[in-house]
């Protein structure tokens, strides 16, 4: 997506979510084959949420229960880069279709891989989706000490990006109706 598409298509929202280091390289084969099972079920939610959220929700609730409990082991074993997301938290974001900008108390190295947990609320579903930070700076709020991680998705990831564009769709609408109304009020007061 050019950068003019993504600027058109982006917005400034609070969203519930969580993140972790990730390396894109799998270590070794179960972990690849981990991997590869937990990209086809997160297709696959995906395409189920159109017919059946409900069904769909359920199943992305004891995806993320197999995760967390993947995530505990690894760390007990201290084996793999599989680390666990931290807590989910609402965390203001800087979304579009092309990658995403958030605050975290956890600082990730620019150039580094990173998976991000995201609860879209407006079509009521959660994805995970893979980024390469391209920008990490210090927070400039004294009060708020952190950074500001900006990244970009990484390639084949289309039905993510889509659930993503989606949100932001539906975002920019709820805003134009929200000025509308407003809109309306003036007018209407103005009489």
């Amino acid at each position: 997506m050019s950068d003019r598409q993504r600027d058109f298509y982006r917005i400034q929202d609070r969203l519930l979510m969580a993140w972790r280091h990730v390396d894109l390289s799998p270590t070794s084969d179960s972990e690849t084959a981990l991997l590869s099972v937990n990209r086809e079920i997160e297709n696959s939610l995906l395409a189920l949420n159109d017919a059946q959220p409900e069904v769909s929700k359920v199943l992305t609730l004891l995806n993320r229960k197999v995760e967390l409990l993947t995530a505990a082991i690894s760390r007990v074993e201290g084996s793999g880069n599989l680390g666990g997301f931290n807590d989910k938290a609402y965390v203001d974001v800087s979304l579009s279709g092309t990658g995403m900008g958030y605050f975290s108390v956890t600082n990730a190295e620019e150039g580094s891989a990173v998976e991000v947990i995201l609860n879209l609320e407006s079509i009521d579903i959660e994805i995970v989706v893979k980024m390469i930070i391209v920008e990490s700076r210090v927070s400039a709020d004294a009060e708020n000490p952190g950074y500001w991680l900006r990244g970009r998705f990484v390639e084949g990831q289309e039905k993510q990006v889509d659930a993503v564009v989606a949100h932001v769709n539906q975002r920019q609408f709820e805003q134009l109706q929200r000025r509308v109304q407003a809109a309306d009020i003036n007018v209407n007061e103005g009489e």
